[in-house]
């Protein structure tokens, strides 16, 4: 194949994910502007379409901030009880992930600042009260977990006074809509290299980042034709497809990352984990598991009920919560008559018995709707996630059992 192609395919593949960053915060800040946290008082349902792979337990609160206007201070307060899980999440513009979080801070909140440092790699504090972001662009991303129906209201009263304060010269009016939904970068072809080298004027790597070599350098710079430009966004697109989730540890039918959201070095996976899961967490917060297939080796088909059982105390091993996921292909919520996106250990009215719990997936619905998950009548995607898990858990020797046809 020829050199120039495979270059820019590497190209490609280095620069989705700072690409992807760029886009959601264009179509996150046309709809508010930047500089601002701002909270979302419901709980993601099938019309949320702005990050993939959301969940159905949280509210979420997000705000875009571009520390070379200033540090920022991050004020959380204490929780209303212990069981209150909270997490802030925080990006940097090629998607490497911080946190402060109750698994760090416990149930009294946090009070920290946010500076640009691009020599102090990502996760490492400059001191007890101060983090360092390695690019100017920042993404907040806060998650308070809802205790059902009920318990939405107090949710939203915690939310609420969770804060984030920028300097007052930092901007705010909303900004143009990007060229291209995140999720879908490899179809605007060519012009990719366009908005790589805009978005790299803003957000140069971090110092610890992996580099672009002088040659791929050089071909930013200078470019290529454009039969070749094409060629490499296709290149890079089939690989990071290949690479898919990434799973590398499976068992009973359900594969997971073992590496989580830390990336290391490996271009390639950080690229893949950016298109199919962004702002996925470090397993210490949030171990996820995707079903492969059920017991008989056979892809999901919700066109026929799958149950997954948990025999007497041996439910997913959380130190905060566990939830049950059913996505559509494209990893959005599957929009089902029910409204019901996921279901877990916090879930009201779910039935247990002598045996354990017992969930059924897809399917026809039935008589008694407790512990039914709605799925799409053809392939879907089906997700397990573990909050706070057990270390059994996060070192990925524990497993789901399997999914059996009912």
């Amino acid at each position: 194949m020829d050199k120039t192609i495979e270059q820019l395919a590497d190209l490609y593949v280095w620069g989705l994910p700072l690409v992807i960053m760029h886009r959601t915060r264009a179509l996150h800040c046309s709809q508010g502007g930047p500089g601002v946290l701002r909270h979302w008082n419901e709980l993601a349902t099938a019309s949320s379409r702005t990050v993939v792979a959301p969940n159905n337990d949280t509210l979420y609160s997000t705000g875009w901030y571009d520390l070379s206007c200033g540090d920022l201070r991050l004020d959380v307060p204490p929780m209303d009880h212990p069981g209150r899980y909270w997490s802030v999440m925080l990006l940097d513009a090629y998607t490497h992930v911080t946190y402060v979080s109750r698994r760090l801070y416990g149930v009294n909140g946090a009070s920290v600042g946010l500076t640009y440092d691009p020599s102090v790699e990502q996760d490492h504090a400059i001191a007890a009260d101060k983090i360092a972001i390695g690019t100017p662009t920042v993404w907040a991303l806060v998650r308070i977990l809802v205790d059902g129906p009920e318990d939405l209201d107090q949710a939203r009263v915690v939310q609420e006074k969770i804060t984030v304060t920028a300097p007052s010269s930092h901007p705010s009016d909303p900004t143009a809509e990007p060229p291209g939904r995140p999720d879908q970068v490899s179809s605007s072809g060519a012009s990719f290299f366009d908005e790589l080298r805009q978005a790299l004027k803003m957000d140069l790597p971090a110092d610890w980042h992996p580099r672009l070599t002088s040659e791929q350098q050089d071909l930013l710079e200078k470019g290529a034709d454009p039969e070749a430009l094409e060629a490499g966004v296709s290149l890079g697109h089939s690989r990071v497809q290949d690479l898919g989730f990434g799973a590398d540890k499976f068992k009973n039918g359900w594969g997971t990352r073992s590496k989580g959201a830390q990336f290391g070095d490996d271009v390639n996976f950080r690229a893949a984990f950016a298109q199919y899961t962004l702002a996925g967490h470090h397993r210490m917060e949030n171990c996820g598991f995707s079903a492969l297939q059920d017991n008989t080796g056979e892809p999901l088909d919700g066109s026929y009920p799958l149950t997954l059982h948990f025999p007497a105390g041996e439910e997913p091993p959380a130190g905060a919560f566990w939830s049950l996921t059913v996505y559509e292909p494209d990893m959005f919520f599957y929009d089902n008559p029910l409204d019901r996106y996921s279901i877990g250990d916090r879930i009201p009215g779910l039935k247990r018995d002598a045996d354990g719990l017992t969930i059924t997936i897809g399917g026809k619905r039935p008589e008694d709707i407790s512990n039914w998950l709605p799925a799409p009548a053809g392939p879907y995607r089906l997700a397990l996630r573990i909050y706070e898990g057990r270390q059994d858990v996060v070192d990925a020797t524990w497993f789901p059992p399997s999914l059996t046809q009912a």
